[in-house]
């Protein structure tokens, strides 16, 4: 799921939400107008850029994937769809206080932030309203849009599009042990690797089959509530969410209605280990994005649902997806990560095309990894993935085949800052594949079958 890999749920971020000096984030504004804003009202003008080099031993053909031309990457990319040098995202976000990326502008306001964790200290009896508004250009922006709002038909033929990815209010409660409300837009909370493209919390360039697999954001309302235990037990919050569709505005058709979330967080009173536990149901009946056709070929507008379910009668057609993620700082330098998924789609009676559900699906996996620091500017890590998608439900799994798989992936990674305002990030990724079908090349066309691929990655980001 840039509009920007979204505003954090940061299992990743652990103790620090203090500005860390020199701060490269929002360099760019203070540069050029000051830091009267960041001092006197705590507004944030950050700015930040990925531009992204792919190389793979796969044949797949562009035309099978979202923007259809040239050579592509995969649903094992992640959001990086393109081999060669491709302008992943532009963005800019406007934010205040806690409403802006943790870590990254202005020491917490309060106890609970939202969509990220409980915090320890007391609640504090004002309330406090915080808010951002986060715009994305590139080509990654096609899985930022919403459907119904940003899923604009006038630059599906372009490949870097614009998308306005989040626009929230952050209100702060002093109701009981503390609770926040999150209204509007804004990237989800689901999953380890989260919507903001700023590290951490994503940690590599590209994305895990769990990531690909759950919603990227959502529009609607978010709460969260700590609890008033012992703060000797750890710090724990539970939250309820009432949104649209998945990456829509909407409920869908017929006999559509919200989605509800549910999420719970505990925190080790030191703050070094993190759990979470998220799910969220609703109809999975038509949600799906709208297209265009462009030179004869049907192109995604954006937003809407990954899983295509279409019921003759509008029948309510269940979805849900759920996580737990699991981090853990070993000492300052050695983080450990985990997180599995699993997820359901009932399905529909219609198969408009040939990627609509017609039988109950699952898809489920777990991944693990680690990041070690070297030095203050250099970091190494690897992710190990297990993915499996029994009826290849994700149409970004199309070339799969009716009978769907097991997807076993490896990457490594280093991240080296030779500079605040830049991050190089060599990656390399290894996906096999194993069941009926073939991932990496549909087969067709004079394209050899591969159940295998390498992939290359050297992203670069750029801070201001």
């Amino acid at each position: 799921m840039f509009c920007v890999f979204l505003v954090l749920n940061v299992a990743q971020i652990q103790s620090s939400f203090a500005d860390n000096s020199p701060r490269p984030h929002g360099s760019g504004f203070r540069a050029l107008f000051g830091d009267s804003l960041e001092r006197k009202h705590k507004i944030g003008v950050l700015g930040y850029a990925h531009i992204t080099a792919a190389r793979s031993n796969n044949d797949i053909e562009k035309t099978q994937l979202p923007q259809g031309r040239g050579r592509g990457v995969g649903p094992q990319g992640g959001t990086i769809q393109d081999e060669g040098l491709n302008l992943q995202h532009v963005g800019l976000i406007i934010c205040k206080g806690s409403a802006c990326p943790p870590g990254h502008m202005f020491e917490s306001n309060r106890n609970v932030l939202s969509r990220v964790t409980p915090l320890p200290g007391q609640r504090g009896d004002n309330v406090i309203i915080d808010w951002a508004v986060t715009a994305h250009y590139g080509e990654d922006a096609l899985f930022w849009s919403t459907k119904g709002f940003d899923d604009w038909a006038w630059n599906v033929p372009d490949k870097n599009r614009f998308a306005l990815t989040e626009f929230f209010l952050d209100i702060f409660l002093p109701i009981g042990a503390g609770a926040s409300v999150m209204l509007g837009s804004w990237h989800t909370p689901l999953a380890l690797e989260i919507g903001k493209a700023l590290v951490p919390p994503n940690m590599f360039s590209s994305r895990s089959y769990a990531f690909i697999a759950g919603p990227a954001k959502h529009v609607g309302l978010l709460t969260q509530f700590k609890l008033p235990l012992d703060p000797a037990r750890g710090h724990v919050s539970l939250g309820f969410g009432i949104v649209g569709d998945w990456n829509s505005i909407d409920f869908g058709s017929g006999s559509g209605g919200p989605s509800f979330m549910l999420t719970g967080y505990w925190r080790s009173p030191d703050m070094r280990t993190w759990i979470d536990i998220e799910m969220m149901y609703g109809n999975g009946e038509d949600d799906f994005g709208d297209s265009k056709i462009v030179g004869g070929i049907a192109r995604p507008r954006g937003g809407g649902s990954q899983y295509l379910a279409v019921s003759s009668n509008n029948a309510y057609l269940d979805r849900f997806v759920g996580y737990v993620t699991m981090t853990h700082t070993v000492d300052p330098r050695f983080m450990l990560l985990f997180e599995s998924i699993y997820g359901y789609q009932e399905g529909g009676d219609l198969n408009p095309s040939q990627f609509a559900i017609v039988r109950d699906s699952a898809f489920y996996g777990v991944n693990a990894g680690f990041r070690y620091k070297l030095s203050d500017q250099l970091h190494v890590g690897a992710r190990f993935e297990w993915f499996a998608d029994e009826n290849a439900a994700n149409v970004l799994w199309g070339g799969v085949g009716a009978t769907g798989g097991d997807v076993y992936a490896m990457t490594a990674s280093v991240g080296w800052e030779p500079h605040p305002n830049l991050l190089i990030r060599p990656e390399l990724k290894y996906d096999a594949y194993h069941g009926g079908g073939h991932l990496f090349a549909a087969g067709t066309n004079g394209l050899a079958r591969r159940d295998s691929q390498l992939l290359g990655i050297l992203n670069l980001e750029f801070r201001f």
